[in-house]
């Protein structure tokens, strides 16, 4: 038994495993320890294992395919990897049992496998392909086993052909290899059969020996070892001379997959010699003999052999794919495949021209001919595009004609679809020109025509996405007239699913085309064509602004600007463009209005103060519109006052408060260093609100001067404590400047207004301005000296004026002393003769009227620069006042008055003669009046203080001798 299988395994190349069998057995023999009987036992239950699994299998495999094989398959895979090599007398004496279960086997499988497209093998269950293979094993085991015969030979190879076919099919390698490694033993037997074969036995078994080699090429293929399959086919040819017509074209089928394999991985070289290879097996066959399927299969090779011919890409070999198709046009007609291969040998031409002609006539011979199929139309489709790659005015004319004959007959709306979209590809891809363009709109309004109506909205989406690629690249060259025409073709009837967001952005393209070619008229058709919802968009808007500002439509320009503003609360971009455009223009109202509606939308304009909605930078956005504004007003022809120069010295007052108060909150809410309020901005809206106030503030209204300057004086307030010396002196000056300028401004419209409480509110308003100018004076009066130091002084002098004044307005009676006191130092008689006057003119009371006119009295007095008519002016005043409510203070007066004279007659301005005279005579008067009323002594007294007053007036003593005789002739008690 040993030697048996020693010298079985020796015949073949030795695998370690088998190599370790040997090993194992060596021992054995040499020490004669395991008897025979025990190797046949394990061999009889092996056997007696294979054939039960045999008998469940035939039960079990019809019942697969109602259920999930389960572990089945893996059990007749283990049965196949494990079956022996030689069951020795065990399988001798079941030789019988073994043949008729593998043939039952066999039979069940084919039986099954009729249910399945015998051309599509791929789609039969795999558990029939290994059961195929393990019932070609057990009938191998009989064969081996005393069923040898060279008829049983031939069955068992025809058998395992077929097995082995199969298992190649499915791609089952090494099962196949199984396979035709048991079938190598039988070629040998066939080939050297016993001698008493006949003739047509020996070409029958030649033949089978043929098939057997044809299926080791196709397996070395597949194992990617061409050698071994170059050497298996050179040993099938050997018995060419016995090839019927079906092993020819089984040798053929298999040579035409490798060739066809070859051709998919490019290696034109080696997949012409295979296809050729298998070109010439079958046109050596009688073609009546050959099946049908041989006839396509012919066809095919032929086709693959002509590509892998034009793959090669030299001249002979495009010479012989040449004369290849002609024989296959003569041998089959004007079909598609010769269409095709035309078509191939035109595109792989190796001259640097193209035949753009031919291969055009070649695509519309097969719009004529074709069966028109999916497949069928992708193809022509296909090289539609291609020939557009080298002509495109003959691959759109023959689009054109597979529309006309043939697609809009097949009324297949997703191939007109597919048209449209491959037409408008082709078109847009071509140079402009006019004949172009009216082409294509011909062929739109025909299939607008057949279909009945506008393609679907995706198709039209597509379209538009084209077409738009087309419109940008021309508008964005300068092309604007070419822009407008394919605007123009976009909006066709055919599109008129594309939705309102798409035709509102063509039409508007349109008008930017018209703006570009400044053709107004143009633009505002373009406008009056579309709809009211498009009409009002934004975008739509701000072009029609555009063209309004050039034409000098004010009021659409206005109406624009309106609808952009309500549709752009969260986004400035266009009111700033609106603004840009209209400077550029040089048209500054409308300029001015659009940056007004940034501020008005963008920000809440409510009691002069912005509430930001948006990132915009404030301080840069007031700043132009406050430069606009300024310019507006310059240079308007309307005069001062109007009412719209009023509204724009409005509007100015109002963005410079609400930047007060914005610059206010932001610098209260985050830190210094991160203000938008910066020094560059503090510094331009502080001088740009001082000298618009200044430059005008005998122009305008003082009200509107006053809000100004108050502006001013707050950004001066905003700016940083740690500037440079020099930098705050000049903020400090401007400062009083603007303090002294409100304070004007108030006087003048508290001294004219009606209401008492908004008079009394502006008084006392301009108090506080006097207070700021006066403490910052203070600060600054040790610096100063000569020019400036006087010029201050001279501005407080009034201020404290306009303050006396203010405090009398609002019976601030306990101010007046300091206001009084305050004067002094500014060295101004001009300022007490106002207080004077102001006080005499007040309501104050006698006590108050009295002390604060005896101070501005002696105040001017010491300066000396009091005349006197004006002392003997306010002494009378003065007195005549204290006599009614005062007596003793008026008592007083007259002393001072007598003391006043005499020094003044020593002067070159002696004291008014008829003052004295009026005062002398009114003292004496009141001493009659005493003199009634029986107060002697109080009457005695202002008697001689009359006549010392009467004494020096300047008539000589005729006064004094007057009185002194009146006095005299009163009667007094003893």
């Amino acid at each position: 038994m040993w030697m048996q299988f020693l010298f079985f395994r020796l015949q073949y190349p030795l695998q370690p495993s088998y190599l370790f069998e040997v090993l194992q057995y060596y021992p054995l023999i040499a020490r004669e320890m395991a008897p025979a009987q025990l190797q046949r036992s394990d061999k009889d239950r092996r056997l007696r294992s294979i054939l039960s699994f045999a008998a469940d299998l035939q039960a079990q495999l019809p019942l697969v395919f109602a259920k999930p094989p389960g572990s089945l398959f893996n059990d007749v895979q283990k049965q196949i990897l494990t079956f022996p090599n030689n069951l020795g007398p065990s399988a001798t004496a079941k030789c019988e049992e073994i043949d008729s279960n593998g043939t039952t086997l066999w039979n069940i499988c084919t039986r099954l496998r009729r249910t399945y497209d015998s051309e599509k093998p791929q789609d039969v269950p795999v558990i029939l392909l290994i059961t195929r293979v393990f019932a070609f094993l057990l009938l191998d085991c009989a064969l081996e086993s005393g069923k040898s015969t060279i008829a049983n030979l031939v069955r068992l190879m025809k058998i395992g052909i077929k097995a082995a076919k199969n298992c190649i099919g499915m791609n089952q390698t090494d099962l196949a290899l199984k396979v035709l490694e048991k079938l190598g033993k039988y070629e040998l037997l066939l080939k050297n059969p016993d001698g008493q074969s006949s003739r047509e036995n020996v070409e029958v078994h030649e033949r089978l020996v043929a098939e057997y080699y044809v299926l080791r090429t196709a397996l070395a293929w597949h194992q990617d070892q061409l050698e071994m399959a170059e050497h298996m086919f050179k040993k099938s040819m050997s018995s060419k001379h016995f090839f019927d017509p079906g092993t020819a074209e089984s040798l053929a089928d298999v040579l035409y997959e490798m060739g066809k394999d070859l051709l998919v991985k490019q290696q034109y070289t080696m997949a012409v010699k295979w296809l050729d290879r298998a070109y010439q097996i079958l046109i050596e066959q009688e073609l009546d003999r050959l099946s049908m399927d041989a006839s396509e299969l012919r066809i095919s090779i032929v086709e693959s052999l002509i590509k892998a011919l034009l793959g090669i890409q030299d001249q002979e070999s495009a010479d012989k794919a040449r004369s290849l198709v002609d024989f296959l046009e003569n041998e089959v007609g004007d079909k598609l495949i010769v269409l095709l291969l035309r078509l191939d040998l035109l595109s792989a031409t190796t001259n640097e021209s193209f035949d753009s002609n031919s291969y055009s006539d070649i695509l519309r011979r097969m719009t004529r001919t074709v069966v028109l199929t999916e497949p069928n139309f992708k193809l022509i489709m296909y090289h539609i595009r291609k020939l557009n790659e080298r002509s495109p005015g003959l691959a759109c004319k023959a689009l054109d004609e597979l529309l006309r004959l043939r697609i809009l007959q097949a009324e297949r709306d997703e191939w007109v679809e597919k048209v449209i979209i491959t037409r408008l590809w082709m078109t847009t891809n071509q140079r402009d020109t006019p004949d172009v363009l009216e082409l294509l709109e011909e062929v739109l309004s025909a299939i607008l025509e057949s279909l009945g109506q506008p393609i679907s909205s995706a198709v039209t989406l597509a379209a538009h996405t084209l077409l738009w690629k087309r419109i940008e690249s021309n508008y964005t060259q300068g092309q604007y007239d070419a822009a407008e025409r394919w605007c123009r073709l976009a909006m066709h009837r055919i599109f008129e699913k594309s939705g309102e967001l798409n035709m509102a952005r063509i039409s508007r393209k349109l008008l930017l085309c018209a703006l570009a070619k400044q053709d107004t008229n143009s633009a505002r058709d373009t406008f009056a064509s579309m709809s009211d919802t498009s009409k009002n968009e934004p975008m739509t808007r701000f072009l029609m602004y555009k063209v309004a500002i050039r034409c000098g439509d004010v009021d659409l320009a206005a109406d624009c600007l309106r609808i952009i503003s309500s549709s752009s609360s969260k986004d400035p971009t266009l009111l700033y463009a609106c603004v840009l455009d209209a400077q550029q223009v040089g048209n500054r109202l409308l300029a001015l209005m659009a940056l007004q509606l940034v501020l008005e939308e963008q920000f809440v304009l409510k009691n002069h103060s912005f509430a930001a909605s948006s990132t915009v930078h404030l301080p840069s956005l007031l700043r132009s519109t406050i430069s606009l504004t300024s310019a507006v007003l310059n240079g308007s022809k309307d005069t001062e006052g109007s009412p719209e120069a009023e509204a724009n010295v409005e509007k100015l007052c109002k963005f410079f408060e609400g930047a007060v108060t914005d610059m206010k909150k932001t610098c209260l809410s985050i830190q210094a260093s991160e203000t938008i309020w910066t020094i560059p901005e503090l510094d331009w809206f502080s001088k740009n609100s001082y000298n618009l106030a200044v430059k005008h503030l005998s122009i305008w209204n003082p009200r509107h001067s006053l809000r100004m300057l108050i502006c001013c004086i707050a950004f001066i307030d905003q700016y940083p404590k740690d500037l440079a010396e020099t930098v705050s002196d000049d903020l400090s000056l401007r400062k009083m400047f603007c303090e002294f300028s409100a304070a004007i401004a108030l006087v003048a419209l508290a001294r004219g207004e009606d209401l008492i409480e908004n008079q009394l509110q502006d008084y006392l308003t301009l108090r506080k301005h006097v207070s700021s100018f006066d403490n910052l004076l203070q600060e600054k009066l040790e610096k100063l000296e000569g020019g400036p130091k006087q010029d201050l002084l001279q501005k407080l002098a009034v201020l404290l004026g306009f303050d006396f004044e203010a405090s009398c307005k609002l019976k601030a009676w306990d101010d007046l002393s300091e206001i009084i006191i305050k004067a002094a130092s500014c060295n101004s008689p001009r300022v007490y003769e106002l207080m004077a006057d102001c006080i005499l003119s007040s309501q104050a009371p006698t006590q108050v009227l009295v002390t604060s006119l005896k101070k501005i009295v002696n105040e001017s007095w010491t300066l000396e620069s009091l005349n006197s008519t004006k002392l003997g002016k306010y002494m009378r005043c003065l007195f005549q006042v204290a006599l009614t409510d005062s007596p003793g203070i008026a008592e007083q007066l007259l002393d001072q008055v007598h003391s006043l004279a005499s020094e003044a007659s020593q002067t070159d301005h002696p004291y008014p003669s008829d003052e004295l005279e009026w005062i002398a005579t009114r003292a004496f008067n009141h001493a009659v009046d005493l003199y009634c009323s029986e107060q002697d002594d109080a009457c005695k007294t202002w008697a001689g203080k009359a006549f010392n007053i009467a004494h020096l007036c300047n008539d000589d003593g005729a006064l004094e001798r007057t009185l002194q005789g009146k006095f005299l002739g009163l009667k007094w008690d003893a």
